[in-house]
């Protein structure tokens, strides 16, 4: 019996198992495949989340979670930075996060509300990895660079259609930057007025007209994760559910201003952006470039495998790693009455607090179900 059953096991490992073997049976450089890879007609799909019914949840809680990427156990989701220096096969997650949405696998959001409002567009998901600033210019050499032309040309408008620009039939056209028009506008619409003006630039002017700065996946520091929590009545447990993920970086933004900063430049700041504004420091730490709606991106993370310390010749699927909690995170938001607010908002400057809190709201989380035992 215990002969048949190892059988079987082998059998199974042998037909599921990674590409391993490829690399030790080739005898030439020229035919060397993935160390990892999945054979092509192996690669695994998403397994299919049981129904819920509303009248079999017992109790439910939403959490917000932060995965903070310096902890070791969460490395996985973090290296490698570099994929130059390893198989094809291996990328952290940022990596299919971004190739998901340029390849319209799944749509990038500014908020876990998903509204359709808050759906960044591709030029505006473009603008959040790369930042753009016109060069000022103006330093006596013979190089004419960034806002040098709109001087040279006497207006913004004249070099842009130089460069064969087409304007629009709209408002913000009227107020050249360099006219008294805009100069007399207040703060708020003038600001509105020049984002508009920038972006037009930014889609005919060279890239040696701007000094920039680009995302890279060096630059993420934490996960923040959006689950929920429930109690099943059919069967009898406390699941978890992730609902959405998202990124937090250095946005390429940060990048360009401490780069300039460090540089002691008195460069005017202008950005090409079409994102939102930008959060206060405070809030950054917990606020993600853009949100994902998991369950829509879990076809490609099935696909999609995280490096296995124990076995190199069997990893996991970063969809099996984040649906098995396979990660430290930290709870600092709960749903509740008072407006979803941060544990931050209530308890600040005490991490040592807000530890505990978050650990209290764990615990009540495994109160309750232990609770649904005591009838």
């Amino acid at each position: 019996m215990r002969k048949s059953v190892f059988l079987v096991v082998l059998f199974l490992n042998l037909f599921f198992g990674f590409s391993q073997a490829n690399l030790l049976n080739t005898t030439s450089s020229y035919n060397i495949e993935t160390a990892s890879r999945l054979e092509e007609d192996t690669e695994s799909k998403p397994l299919d989340y049981a129904k819920v019914s509303d009248e079999d949840i017992m109790f439910s809680f939403t959490t917000w979670e932060v995965i903070d990427l310096n902890e070791r156990v969460n490395f996985p989701y973090l290296y490698p930075i570099d994929v130059s220096t390893v198989t094809e096969d291996r990328k952290p997650l940022i990596y299919y996060l971004i190739e998901g949405i340029k390849n319209y696998e799944f749509p990038a959001y500014f908020s876990d509300t998903f509204k359709p409002d808050d759906e960044i567009t591709e030029e505006g998901f473009d603008n959040i990895q790369k930042y753009k600033s016109l060069k000022k210019g103006v330093d006596a050499d013979d190089n004419i660079e960034g806002k040098e032309h709109f001087a040279y040309a006497g207006s913004w408008r004249a070099h842009l259609e130089f460069l064969g620009y087409e304007f629009p039939e709209e408002e913000w056209v009227n107020y050249d930057p360099l006219s008294t028009e805009f100069a007399e506008m207040d703060d708020a619409k003038a600001k509105e007025v020049r984002k508009k003006w920038e972006a037009a630039a930014a889609s005919v002017m060279p890239d040696t007209d701007f000094n920039s700065a680009e995302f890279e996946y060096s630059d993420v520091r934490k996960y923040i994760i959006k689950g929920v929590w429930y109690f099943d009545r059919i069967s009898t447990e406390l699941k978890y559910r992730p609902i959405a993920i998202g990124p937090v970086a250095v946005s390429a933004e940060d990048k360009y201003r401490q780069t300039n900063d460090e540089a002691g430049s008195d460069e005017e700041d202008v950005s090409i952006s079409n994102s939102v504004e930008a959060p206060g420091e405070a809030d950054k730490e917990y606020t993600p470039m853009f949100w994902v709606f998991y369950p829509e991106a879990r076809t490609v993370l099935s696909k999609a495998y995280a490096f296995n310390r124990k076995n190199m010749s069997k990893p996991f699927s970063f969809d099996r790693l984040i649906n098995s909690r396979r990660f430290s995170g930290t709870i600092y938001k709960e749903a509740n009455v008072y407006q979803d607010r941060n544990i931050r908002d209530y308890i600040s400057n005490d991490a040592l607090m807000q530890l505990l809190e978050s650990e209290r709201i764990k615990e009540k989380i495994r109160n309750k179900e232990q609770d649904m035992w005591s009838y």
